[in-house]
């Protein structure tokens, strides 16, 4: 007991802590991912990255921390949450000092769709994005589905905290107490004439010592993974006949961002290269032509590449004519282009700093301010 009076302390530290961490972590994920722009990736996959370190601590935590940490405190039958519902429904809900029914179902929703919202983020990042402990073995397809799916369960995520905020809010207009202040300061009123509960210590030496168990099993195993080049990457030699040739006039192309028919016209027509004659000495267009169709589109897995494979019919090597460049544009104003530091809509190096690699990354997008 402590020294509040019909008071019982309730929450311990590292749940209040893993609590109000994890409000904080979602919240910015839920922000980087429907609201903020594209180059606030970093901040999203970190985000995801700590949410999954939090799950993960609190489930050893439910195991080890102080007793109504602990899951089994929580672990209700489908009885017992069916006249908990029944009890609510009549508005006459029985007093619980830990969690009741009702928030235990979301919080093992909440873990199930937190969980599955980082696994399927993980897919994007490797199959989409070539990055992160999967890019080595998660194919572009993969991390396109796993997008979806990503998506939809965050939707759900939204749902299940606007309900988990709802059902606090009726919780304390029934019972009368602050369970936000209890998540806070961790006591809890112990109603009068109720008997204080036998509580258990937690034990944290337990709780490190799995954690770091689980760190060294985990970390070798992400290693390992580590170790492995991401699967749409290909190593690439450096054409000098295109750098030079192509690079004296515009901004040189990456070849994984046209499918190879699109090279091929490209370079069978120089004579009238977007209204200029480009012609090149024979050996020359040869090599070109040559480095082009063997590093096409269709010998990488990039998101970039699988994008802009899907040609204009009418302008088939216009990377900003193809339908993904447009809607992957379309909310930049028109004064953004005429910056000086941009030029145009074909200067993919003024604001992706990676262009010359292909990968296109979403944090290293960088618009020029003037």
């Amino acid at each position: 007991m402590s020294n509040h009076e019909n008071k019982i302390k309730v929450w311990d530290i590292p749940t209040r802590v893993f609590h109000w961490s994890l409000v904080i972590l979602v919240a910015t994920g839920l922000i980087t991912g429907f609201v903020s722009p594209e180059w606030w990736m970093g901040i999203h996959i970190w985000a995801g990255y700590g949410t999954v370190l939090l799950i993960i601590f609190r489930l050893v935590w439910g195991i080890f921390g102080s007793e109504f940490s602990r899951i089994e405190t929580f672990a209700f039958t489908p009885r017992e949450v069916i006249a908990h519902m029944r009890e609510l429904l009549f508005l006459r809900p029985l007093h619980y000092i830990g969690h009741n029914p009702a928030g235990a179902m979301m919080i093992f929703a909440l873990i199930f769709f937190l969980f599955s919202i980082t696994i399927t983020g993980l897919l994007v990042l490797g199959g989409e994005e070539n990055q992160g402990p999967l890019a080595g073995v998660t194919s572009y397809q993969v991390g396109d589905i796993a997008a979806d799916i990503h998506e939809v369960l965050a939707l759900i995520l939204v749902v299940l905290i606007g309900l988990h905020v709802v059902g606090v809010i009726v919780e304390m207009r029934l019972t009368r107490e602050n369970l936000v202040k209890s998540m806070f300061d961790g006591y809890k009123i112990i109603p009068e004439g109720k008997t204080p509960p036998v509580t258990r210590p937690s034990r944290p030496i337990a709780a490190a010592a799995f954690l770091l168990a689980f760190a060294a099993i985990s970390g070798s195993v992400l290693w390992v993974f580590s170790t492995m080049p991401p699967s749409g990457i290909i190593q690439m030699a450096e054409n000098k006949d295109y750098t030079t040739e192509c690079g004296d006039c515009h901004e040189v192309y990456h070849p994984s961002l046209l499918p190879k028919v699109s090279w091929a016209k490209l370079m069978t027509g120089l004579e009238n290269h977007l209204g200029e004659d480009a012609s090149l000495d024979r050996d020359v267009a040869a090599s070109i032509a040559a480095y082009l169709d063997t590093h096409a589109a269709e010998a990488w897995d990039t998101e970039a590449s699988n994008r802009f494979s899907r040609i204009s019919l009418d302008v088939p090597y216009q990377i900003t004519a193809t339908a993904y460049w447009k809607r992957k544009h379309s909310g930049i104003s028109a004064d953004v282009f005429k910056r000086k530091g941009v030029g145009n809509r074909a200067r993919c190096a003024s604001c992706h700093r990676d262009a010359a690699t292909g990968h296109f990354d979403d944090q290293n997008i960088k618009i020029p301010k003037q």
